[in-house]
């Protein structure tokens, strides 16, 4: 039986959108937020922590799954951190540990977190794999990576291909708890076509072993990352070793070459992008009027008006006229040929 998890030669690397990012192809996008969420004022904070630092997606607990310590404050926590991605303008993700809680989960989030502990609970798999949204799905601490991707199966057997997975580490003779298994991440970059990314946060066990984890994750190929950010880590209720503060974050994105303004460069060149293929679409639809009515595809006249405009344009921009106009008569170029090519056709 084939397996959907497993790359092969007509299985091209899966991207994964979440909002306006793109996991497996957008340059390292990193996910971030506190361990749990607290209260509106502490989640407001991370937030925007997160966005001023560059992060891609906001990511807060709910459910801790701690037995005597603090549980989570569920619904109501949820409710907090949708507002507080809102907010700051960013997609948000949080954990779902039960089947019956993936509808009420799913309409307040923009993407479903499996956690390690639930990493091997079919009927949980089953119900993300028929919810349709994106999927996190972390390895358990035991888990082998192909146990890993089998669970993987279980989501995507659902209908639902939209899985990014997650190593968090595993359980190994270290004193913390887990150990980051940085060598699975090449290992399952060459067994599967899925998103894979890291989470250093537990592993590291304090947050000086935070940046040099990242950056190892970023070295092997990681697509991306997940790191725990809290305003004042001392004071939080889980997890406060290993959360970095907001300023920590931003040294953080700043090490990862990922900060707040590369970011927005990135988003920038990405409208550009569309914005050129719009152009595109407008430019062949021009084409097929003219060449229904006989009329030469090359109009020099529009043309030379059209750059003049642009000449004025881009001087009032502050930018070099004559290198934009060369861009656009570049633009103009490829215009014209794509309309000889569908009159050929």
């Amino acid at each position: 039986m084939e397996r959907k998890a497993e790359r092969n030669e007509s299985s091209p690397p899966t991207v994964v959108t979440v909002g306006s990012v793109r996991f497996g192809r957008d340059p390292f996008p990193v996910i971030a937020g506190p361990s749990s969420v607290e209260d509106p004022d502490q989640v407001r904070a991370a937030a925007r922590a997160v966005a001023e630092g560059g992060g891609a997606v906001l990511r807060g607990g709910t459910v801790t799954g701690s037995t005597y310590g603090f549980a989570g404050l569920g619904m109501a926590g949820l409710d907090m951190l949708a507002a507080a991605a809102k907010e700051v303008g960013l997609p948000v993700v949080t954990q779902v540990a039960a089947p019956g809680d993936v509808e009420w989960v799913s309409d307040r989030v923009d993407m479903l977190e499996v956690g390690a502990g639930n990493m091997q609970d079919f009927e949980l798999l089953r119900a993300v794999g028929s919810s349709g949204k994106p999927v996190l799905l972390r390895r358990g601490p035991s888990a082998t990576i192909d146990e890993w991707l089998w669970a993987a199966e279980y989501v995507l057997a659902g209908g639902n291909d939209k899985v990014v997975l997650v190593e968090r580490g595993i359980r190994t003779f270290g004193d913390h708890g887990v150990t980051l298994d940085i060598g699975a991440i090449p290992m399952v970059k060459e067994r599967s076509h899925l998103p894979v990314l890291v989470d250093p946060s537990g592993p590291a066990a304090g947050t000086s072993r935070v940046p040099p984890l990242a950056l190892a994750a970023q070295g092997v190929g990681a697509d991306g990352l997940i790191v725990e950010v809290h305003a004042h880590p001392d004071q939080a209720r889980s997890g406060g070793p290993s959360q970095l503060d907001a300023s920590g974050f931003r040294a953080l994105m700043d090490v990862l070459g990922v900060g707040r303004m590369r970011r927005e460069v990135d988003m920038v060149d990405r409208d550009i992008v569309r914005l050129l293929a719009e152009r595109r679409r407008l430019a062949m639809a021009i084409g097929r009027v003219k060449a229904a009515r006989g009329i030469p595809v090359y109009a020099p006249s529009r043309e030379a008006e059209l750059l003049e405009i642009i000449r004025t344009e881009a001087e009032h921009h502050g930018l070099d006229p004559d290198h934009t106009v060369a861009l656009f008569e570049s633009i103009l170029e490829e215009s014209r040929a794509a309309q000889r090519r569908a009159r050929q056709e």
